[in-house]
């Protein structure tokens, strides 16, 4: 176990530094300068006529944006290594520092999303699976296709105009409380609950027709105990990396969500960090969300072997 957990992170550490090479290209080839939306009409009162040619490069200079791009991303690897994220184009203040302000909500809102998620997919996809055929699988396999097909930014409007607008029953300011965070969180999870108590059916299904669930009820075992202490418990392994993907994408910001519900988090601060071309910030998020789906992702690597004991690694037998 200890030898694949090893093996396992010695995989993540050159992905992470192969990911950060193709975040540092995107960011710098993509079209426009961040001097000029510094400078633009809309940037201090002031006009793109009244800056001076000097005055741009001298910025560019203290920015580091003069070097060629090997250069830069040396640089910003290396400070990247020692947490160093930079400073904001648009504030001057620390990236890490910003961060640090946002990042909790946004951590807030990811677990309340997953919390979510998990007390509604995982008994709807149970009732379904022990109820195949039957009304109560009929009635979770239409409501899993209903909310499968609305789009996310389309149910957090819907939701927001009705419970916040014409109802008035939720505070549509927008905060970091959890008052604030309840209805995003739940449009967040609603998202994926479809995906997740499907699979889980599927799978469910396959494991209550394997041997060792007949051996197990043979021995007397209660149908709560089989179904719970081995069918599920096994039945989970196919969406463990689904969820895993979920909780690092949730961890790293929805963008969609805290802009519609104006979540003061991570997400929203990326995205006007993005129009902006705030390259430090728009570097720092993307890095941190691989950081994370990869944690994420070595997690559930290594979860599979406490659900399931029959699982190998390297042909050893995982206990």
């Amino acid at each position: 176990m200890l030898k694949y957990a090893l093996r396992r992170i010695l995989i993540v550490i050159p992905a992470v530094v192969a990911a950060s090479l193709i975040i540092f290209a995107l960011i710098r080839f993509a079209p426009g300068d961040p001097v000029d939306i510094m400078f633009g009409p809309a940037a201090m009162g002031h006009s793109t006529a009244t800056i001076s040619q000097e005055a741009r490069d001298k910025v560019r200079k203290e920015l580091g944006l003069l070097e060629p791009a090997p250069i830069q991303y040396a640089i910003w690897l290396g400070r990247m290594a020692r947490l160093d994220l930079g400073t904001t184009f648009k504030t001057r203040r620390p990236v890490i520092d910003e961060l640090a302000e946002r990042l909790p909500t946004t951590a807030k809102l990811a677990f309340l999303s997953f919390g979510i998620l998990l007390v509604t997919a995982i008994p709807l996809g149970v009732l379904s699976a022990v109820n195949q055929g039957k009304a109560a699988d009929h009635g979770v396999r239409f409501i899993a296709l209903v909310f499968s097909a609305m789009p996310s930014f389309w149910l957090g409007l819907l939701l927001l105009y009705l419970l916040g607008v014409q109802w008035k029953v939720i505070d549509i300011s927008g905060g970091s409380e959890l008052k604030h965070l309840i209805l995003p969180a739940i449009v967040m999870a609603l998202g994926i609950v479809p995906t997740i108590s499907r699979l889980l059916r599927a799978s469910l299904i396959s494991e209550l027709g394997q041997l060792y669930i007949v051996f197990a009820r043979a021995q007397g075992l209660s149908d709560g105990v089989v179904l719970w202490r081995h069918a599920v418990r096994v039945a989970v392994l196919p969406i463990m990396a689904l969820l895993g993907l979920y909780l690092g994408g949730a961890l790293g910001g929805s963008v969609i969500v805290e802009s519609i519900f104006s979540i003061p988090g991570v997400g929203k601060w990326v995205l006007d960090s993005i129009l902006g071309r705030d390259f430090p910030v728009v570097q720092a998020y993307m890095l941190l969300a691989v950081v994370i789906i990869a944690t994420a992702n070595l997690v559930v690597d290594l979860s599979y072997a406490v659900l399931d004991p029959r699982i190998r690694f390297g042909g050893r037998q995982v206990a």
